[in-house]
């Protein structure tokens, strides 16, 4: 099936011309954002916001074979299929494509993925088959340059074609990340009409790619840069959901160890069971647990629960109250 643009389909948005289902997939989250947000602002609260980590094949079912009772359709939204289908279990997979099949109009299902371009093997190649396949890819150089330009004219200010080049630089072509600078940008001029490149060293922070296994060593040494590091990376390269998954990951593996460790169990048998082989993990590990007693690796994997809590059953902005658990386990 031919994809669709997702740049082309916000803006001439019809909800009757989409299908009934719908897979989203590239590396532009704004877009995607953006056009759930378009689904929402046409059908309310009628939306059914799913999560894959936590989502199962019968909930999709019984979400859509309950579509006669609501004359506008029932109306759905699954994000990372990545989670969903790695939770999936022997036979769930044909279950869940032949769910797909049978979603009908007025009826609409919208999948997130996160892969930059999707796989040949299933449930991939069938969803290709099944779906209208919408891609979220980045901007041409030109057109993020465009984008910008736009956006800053928009609201009243002026920006000549290098200084634009310059601001463009420091975004790598990330809407997402583009969009929050260009904000403060706008603040800090609100009573200028152009903006100029010493404005912009002044307020942007240039995009930067992190090492995620740097952000572990900072968070749980409680190291304030750990901060500054983790909204970086969830402003670059990783999703929020990413980071808590491999945080809770290390978490559990940390308490493990520690609680091996106080059974009096010998250290290099710990290292053997939990398949900690490298000098380096090995080192890390050691320094760690010296600072970190069993009753903080649980209150962080608490307050970690909760968080998850907060975000998909309260709604809580995702980045926000990430940033927020950080910035509260590294003051703790």
């Amino acid at each position: 099936m031919a994809e669709t643009n997702i740049i082309q389909l916000i803006k001439n948005f019809s909800f009757e011309d989409l299908l009934p289902v719908n897979l989203v997939y590239g590396k532009e989250e704004l877009l995607k954002r953006q056009l759930i947000d378009k689904v929402k602002s046409f059908k309310g609260e009628d939306i059914h916001i799913l999560w894959g980590d936590e989502t199962s094949v019968k909930e999709i079912e019984e979400i859509f074979s309950s579509s006669s009772l609501f004359s506008k359709g029932n109306i759905a939204v699954l994000w990372d299929l990545e989670s969903f289908i790695k939770n999936l279990k022997k036979g769930d997979t044909e279950r869940f494509l032949d769910t797909l099949r049978k979603i009908n109009s007025p009826d609409r299902f919208f999948i997130i993925s996160n892969k930059d371009k999707l796989p040949a093997k299933e449930p991939y190649k069938s969803l290709k088959e099944i779906a209208n396949i919408i891609v979220s890819a980045p901007l041409t150089p030109k057109a993020f340059v465009l984008s910008i330009k736009k956006k800053i004219e928009g609201n009243g200010k002026k920006i000549d074609d290098r200084t634009v080049l310059y601001l463009s630089s420091k975004l790598k072509n990330d809407l997402m990340y583009a969009k929050q600078e260009i904000e403060k940008l706008l603040l800090y001029v609100s009573d200028k009409d152009e903006i100029t490149e010493e404005d912009i060293d002044k307020v942007v922070i240039p995009k930067i790619e992190e090492n995620i296994f740097v952000f572990l060593n900072r968070f749980f040494s409680k190291d304030p840069k750990a901060v500054e590091i983790f909204i970086n990376l969830i402003e670059t390269t990783h999703h929020p959901f990413e980071v808590q998954s491999f945080l809770l990951g290390q978490l559990n593996k940390l308490l493990v160890f520690r609680s091996l460790l106080d059974e009096g169990k010998p250290l290099d048998a710990v290292f053997s069971q939990l398949g900690i082989k490298h000098p380096a993990q090995k080192g890390t590990f050691q320094k760690l647990v010296s600072v970190l007693s069993k009753e903080d690796l649980i209150e962080m994997i608490k307050e970690l629960y909760k968080l998850e809590i907060q975000q998909k059953v309260y709604y809580s902005d995702i980045y926000e109250s990430s940033t927020e658990y950080v910035i509260k386990m590294v003051n703790g």
